[in-house]
């Protein structure tokens, strides 16, 4: 299965923002949905790089570790957040000090023709070569499995836009605020975190908000693209 570890012990590696990333990934990866293709959950290890700020070194510890040397590819998953462009900035710069290829763009592969590595970064929530901001919450809101969603969904957000307006609670963190409180009234997830969630069946694998298979595609593997 997919792998999240210390150690380098595979040759396709995802960098990801948060242990929440690792774990959604890491039970995606593994899913039924992935059947078809056995190198999404054999063949492709899952870090936690930490938070935004801790990218760059993280990229240069990992360049340490015993192994580096036959990693052929690194596909980076961070948030959008507020600010697009600001995340981009931010992974290129990163990869700028650890003098690793920079791709142009959001989902596509820099190759370093010296060292035979490829680099790759993808921004949530759409994980598409025109990113939007926002973040995981935001697309686990909106591929959220449970029935009928659509409905609760939508008195959960009125439940919050609520507490925003009357109270002036929950105003940065409102992604986040709308799918801790439909895990709160289903009761297969309260009080659990993402990656539970998933685990648990919480999240539509074959939902179109993205195709969660774009996040990596099948050719994370392959190195040519990334959706």
């Amino acid at each position: 299965m997919a792998l999240k570890m210390k150690s380098i012990v595979k040759n396709y590696i995802i960098l990801c923002e948060g242990v929440d990333t690792v774990n959604f990934l890491l039970y995606y990866l593994c899913s039924k949905e992935l059947d078809y293709d056995p190198r999404f959950a054999d063949d492709i290890q899952l870090f936690n790089f930490g938070g935004i700020t801790d990218l760059s070194l993280f990229i240069r510890n990992l360049m340490s570790m015993e192994n580096f040397d036959k990693v052929n590819t690194i596909l980076i998953v961070r948030d959008a957040e507020t600010d697009v462009d600001k995340a981009i900035s931010s992974v290129k710069i990163a990869l700028k000090k650890s003098q690793l290829p920079v791709p142009d763009n959001c989902n596509l592969w820099k190759r370093d023709e010296e060292n035979n590595i490829k680099v790759a970064f993808t921004l949530m929530p759409m994980c598409s070569s025109n990113p939007t901001t926002g973040a995981l919450e935001d697309l686990c809101w909106n591929i959220l499995a449970n029935d009928p969603r659509h409905e609760m969904r939508t008195d959960v957000t009125s439940f919050v836009s609520r507490m925003k307006e009357k109270y002036h609670r929950i105003s940065a963190h409102e992604h986040k605020s709308k799918l801790h409180s439909f895990f709160s009234v289903n009761e297969n997830l309260i009080s659990l975190k993402i990656g539970e969630a998933s685990r648990v069946g919480a999240f539509d694998w074959n939902s179109n908000y993205p195709k969660i298979e774009k996040v990596l595609g099948t050719h994370t593997i392959s190195g040519e693209n990334v959706c």
